[in-house]
């Protein structure tokens, strides 16, 4: 057992420079993830608006986040990538310093977040295609999984920070997370060299190489992108229940006590996270993304399954076990895969139109699944669950067996 996880941890040995700044500016930006958190706590406690016009409010912070996503995935492309994640990060960390002047107001608090969460919104497609950019289809686990790693382990710090912040010094909130956004650019403006992925071109598959046209035809002439992304919809999904359904059914269960017990999962899955993304890494370094995913639907299945047959406490950490894992492999391989599929000159498109349109189609669940569990109560609603689950498993299961036959008769 000390020898697998020593291998693992061997994983993340001999990755270039690059890799490693990146890794630390997300760390730091985890460490400062002080407001989504606490968005709708902010919004009816501080600000003084009702449950639903929060909601409403959140929603549009998403959306605006969302909108900034696509439109960076093409200024990414056209200006490259490093260029437009520091823009984007830069502006962005800049109106939350701003917003910190006015932590309480009405008006200028939610205006400023609209627009700063768009500038993040842009800098997202960059990252992800400055990451693909600046590794191989070698070491493609190894850097997707780090990064992953990197911000989770400050996520798990971050949160408790604004929990003491938030009530008494809610300027910090602000000042808090645009300073580690701000810390963050400067790491990968000085840290990262953007000229390195011309030096490994040669490392990259046939797939990676830069091509002529828009994004549309790109995509066209690879549909698979298009249904990946819709069966890794289902999969997120999946994952968005472990935040969703997971701590109304605990209330329910254990009433005041849910949100305590709830608490103690997340703890859990943090620290859990950051034990096993390496172990999982070593142990699916040699399976295809695809295949990997569809252990991830096997994965949520399992686990909801294990919630919905024994609502005990202990089985609760032991459901959210295998739920960990599940959210491990998605986080990663979803982002191995894009990035090995993508030619370089759309990664930033690719990303930022694939993630829009996952979102897009996940983004309904939230209400969806509220009024089914409200008409079906919560037995139903973990069935369905586990059959989405079990549905988008099988579903990349055959997409894999499919490209692998597809490859095997391309060389033969």
């Amino acid at each position: 057992m000390l020898e697998r996880i020593r291998n693992a941890i061997r994983l993340y040995q001999g990755l270039p420079k690059d890799i490693y700044v990146i890794a630390l500016a997300r760390f730091i930006l985890g460490l400062g993830n002080f407001i989504i958190p606490f968005l709708v706590l902010l919004f009816t406690q501080k600000l003084d608006y009702s449950p639903s016009v929060a909601g409403g409010l959140a929603m549009s912070v998403t959306a605006l986040y969302l909108l900034g996503g696509l439109l960076g995935g093409k200024l990414s492309d056209s200006f490259g990538h490093k260029r437009v994640l520091i823009w984007g990060e830069l502006l962005g960390a800049i109106l939350l310093l701003v917003c910190g002047f006015f932590p309480e107001s009405h008006l200028y608090t939610p205006m400023l977040l609209f627009v700063s969460y768009f500038f993040f919104g842009v800098a997202v497609p960059a990252s992800m295609a400055l990451v693909g950019d600046l590794s191989t289809p070698k070491n493609r686990d190894a850097v997707m999984s780090l990064s992953y790693l990197a911000y989770n382990l400050g996520s798990g710090v971050g949160p408790i920070l604004a929990g003491y912040l938030f009530w008494n010094y809610t300027a910090w909130i602000f000042w808090g997370n645009g300073l580690a956004a701000l810390i963050g650019v400067l790491i990968i403006l000085i840290g990262v060299n953007s000229t390195h992925q011309t030096q490994h071109d040669q490392e990259h598959s046939e797939l990676e190489k830069a091509t002529d046209g828009s994004i549309w035809k790109v995509l066209s002439l690879r549909p698979r992108l298009i249904v990946f992304t819709l069966l890794c919809g289902v999969l997120w999904f999946s994952l968005n229940q472990m935040t969703m359904t997971t701590p109304l059914y605990l209330s329910h269960l254990f009433d005041k006590q849910g949100a305590i017990l709830f608490g103690q999962l997340m703890t859990f899955a943090s620290i859990l996270v950051v034990l096993i993304t390496p172990i999982l890494m070593q142990m699916t370094k040699t399976q295809c993304e695809i295949k990997s995913l569809a252990w991830s639907g096997g994965l949520f299945a399992f686990g909801y399954w294990l919630v919905f047959i024994n609502s005990s406490i202990p089985m609760q950490f032991v459901a959210w076990f295998f739920l960990s894992a599940a959210e491990v492999l998605l986080l990663t391989k979803e982002g191995v895969y894009l990035a090995n599929h993508s030619p370089s000159s759309h990664r930033g498109r690719i990303n930022g139109v694939l993630s829009t349109l996952r979102n897009v189609m996940v983004m309904p669940s939230y209400i969806l699944v509220g009024v089914y569990i409200e008409q079906q109560g919560y037995q139903n609603t973990w069935l369905t669950i586990i059959a989405c689950s079990v549905i988008a498993s099988m579903l990349l299961l055959a997409l894999s067996i499919q490209q692998q036959q597809k490859t095997l008769s391309v060389k033969a």
